[in-house]
């Protein structure tokens, strides 16, 4: 019988956040830069190896395509159960989320505590992990694939 299992991750955010996954000017200049950088890149390169192919069937595809990565990103949840004082695994959560690269910015009141990684032009606000300590389980929200990740490492 397992003692610790893993719920699994879910969308955490409102619906109100599908219209508009930007969430300040910072990640808007950033996001403005890689697609006027990125995506102009892609779409010259796929309209040089196909001259007749209408600009529209390029650039629509691409611009498409590349903010997905947007709505991959946005937050989810989940949670970690547990038979026993689920304080006892936080040494675990700490040594995981350090290995994926993420800090402890804020040792919280006991009961939470706070990840970010280091800060830089293209990270966003949503890539702050929490985890929110209950007597025998861990609600651990963040972005969807640091999540997806995070419960990879931890599932036995």
């Amino acid at each position: 019988m397992k003692s610790v299992s893993l719920t699994q991750v879910v969308r955490s955010h409102q619906a109100y956040r599908l219209a508009s996954p930007v969430r300040s000017w910072r990640e808007l200049a950033a996001l403005a830069l890689t697609l006027s950088v990125g995506l102009t890149a892609i779409a010259m390169v796929l309209m040089a190896l196909d001259p007749g192919a209408p600009a529209a069937w390029i650039v629509t595809p691409v611009l498409l395509g590349g903010s997905l990565p947007l709505f991959a990103a946005m937050p989810g949840q989940f949670k970690v159960l547990t038979r026993f004082e689920a304080s006892h695994l936080i040494g675990t959560l700490d040594t995981t989320l350090r290995e994926m690269g993420y800090k402890v910015a804020d040792g919280g009141d006991g009961r939470s505590r706070t990840y970010h990684r280091r800060a830089g032009l293209f990270r966003w606000k949503d890539s702050v992990v929490t985890l929110q300590l209950q007597p025998h389980a861990i609600s651990i929200s963040g972005p969807m694939p640091a999540m997806r990740r995070l419960q990879q490492r931890l599932d036995p």
